[in-house]
C-alpha cells in the first residue's frame, strides 16, 4: 500500500529525501541532506537553491534544538509509528551549512547503536522530511530525519559505501622520521609531531636572532659605536627590528676611542683574551650554538673576526 506522506497545518508538502554520501571510510559527522538545483523524489519535485538555503538554515537556527535523526520516519507518527509507539534517535544534527552547488549538509551526532546499524550496513540512507513550499515548491524547512533503506530521492547514494577500519592518526613515512629526530615515541601521532616540531623552530629562529643580534651589538662596541651601558638596549633593538638597528649603527659616529672598551694595547695580548673571554661564554649561554659547531672554533672565528676589524 502506497503511504501518503502527511502534510502540515499551512499545507506545504512534506517529502522525505535522502542525503548523499561522503567520500570517506568512516562514519561520517558530515552529511548531505538534500542536493542542490532541481530534485526529483517519488513524492514529488522540489528546489534547493540560495533562498531554500537560508530559510532552512534560519528555521533551524530559530528552533533552537538539536533535530534528531530517527528510524524509519516514526517521529512522524501515523503510519510511520513503531508498534511500541517509540521513536528513538540515532543522532543529532548540530548544526546545518549551505554550500552552493552541492546541497545542504548536516553536521550530526551520531548514538552508538547508530553507528553500529551504519556500520555494519543494516541501514544505508539518511532521508529528510522536507517542508516544501507549495507555490514554488522550494525546499523551506526540515521537519525531521530518519536513517532508512527507502530514500525518496531518485538514484540515492549511500551515507556509507564500505567501511573500512584505518588508522587516520598514523604518521606519513616522512613524519615518521621527523617523529624520530625530535625524539618522540611511537604513540606521537601527527598534531603533536607537527606542534613539536614548530616549538623546536621557533626556538632555533629565537637562538639565531639572538646570535646575530649579540654579534651585532658586539661589534659596535669594539668599533667604539655604542658603549657597554647600551649594550642591552642595544641587543633588544636588534632582535626586535634588525633593519632599524642596522640604520642607526651606519649612522652613529664613533662615541669612544676605538678598542678602549677592550684594551689600551694590542702588544700585551689582552684584547685577544677578552674577545676570547665574551665569545667563550656566549658560547656556554647558547645552547643552539653547540649543535653547530665547538666552542674552540667559536672562539677562534672572534678573534680572527676582531683583529680583521682592528686591521681595518
Amino acid at each position: 500500500m502506497t503511504q501518503t506522506p502527511p502534510t502540515t497545518p499551512a499545507g506545504h508538502r512534506l517529502t522525505p529525501l535522502d542525503a548523499a554520501r561522503l567520500p570517506n571510510t568512516d562514519i561520517p559527522t558530515r552529511v548531505r541532506i538534500a542536493p542542490w538545483g532541481g530534485v526529483e523524489s517519488v513524492n514529488g519535485q522540489f528546489t534547493v537553491d540560495d533562498e531554500s538555503a537560508l530559510l532552512v538554515t534560519q528555521q533551524f537556527e530559530s528552533h533552537g534544538t538539536d533535530l534528531p535523526i530517527d528510524y524509519e520516519h516514526q517521529t512522524l507518527g501515523g503510519t510511520y509509528a513503531s508498534p511500541n509507539g517509540q521513536a528513538p534517535a540515532a543522532g543529532w544534527i548540530k548544526r546545518i551549512e549551505s554550500q552552493p552547488g552541492k546541497g545542504l549538509f548536516a553536521v550530526v551526532e551520531w548514538t552508538d547503536p547508530a553507528r553500529e546499524l551504519l556500520a555494519s550496513k543494516q541501514y544505508r540512507y539518511l532521508s529528510p522530511v522536507a517542508v516544501v513550499r507549495k507555490e514554488d515548491q522550494k525546499l523551506i524547512a526540515l521537519h525531521s530525519v530518519a536513517l532508512t533503506n527507502k530514500p525518496a530521492i531518485v538514484n540515492a547514494e549511500p551515507i556509507v559505501n564500505r567501511v573500512q577500519v584505518t588508522n587516520l592518526n598514523a604518521p606519513t613515512d616522512a613524519l615518521v622520521a621527523l617523529r624520530d629526530q625530535l625524539g618522540l615515541d611511537e604513540s606521537a601521532d601527527d598534531e603533536t609531531i607537527l606542534i613539536t616540531a614548530k616549538h623546536c623552530l621557533d626556538r632555533f629562529e629565537t637562538e639565531s636572532k639572538k646570535k646575530n643580534a649579540n654579534d651585532k651589538v658586539q661589534a659596535a662596541v669594539i668599533n667604539g659605536q655604542l658603549t657597554e651601558a647600551q649594550r642591552d638596549i642595544a641587543i633588544e633593538l636588534a632582535m626586535s627590528d634588525a633593519d632599524l638597528f642596522d640604520r642607526w649603527i651606519a649612522t652613529s659616529p664613533t662615541i669612544i676611542t676605538r678598542g678602549k672598551t677592550t684594551a689600551p694595547s694590542a702588544s700585551t695580548g689582552a684584547p685577544s683574551n677578552a674577545i676570547a673571554s665574551r665569545a667563550r661564554a656566549e658560547f656556554r649561554s647558547n645552547p643552539m650554538l653547540m649543535g653547530l659547531t665547538s666552542e674552540q672554533a667559536y672562539v677562534a672565528c672572534a678573534i680572527n673576526e676582531f683583529n680583521e676589524k682592528k686591521g681595518n
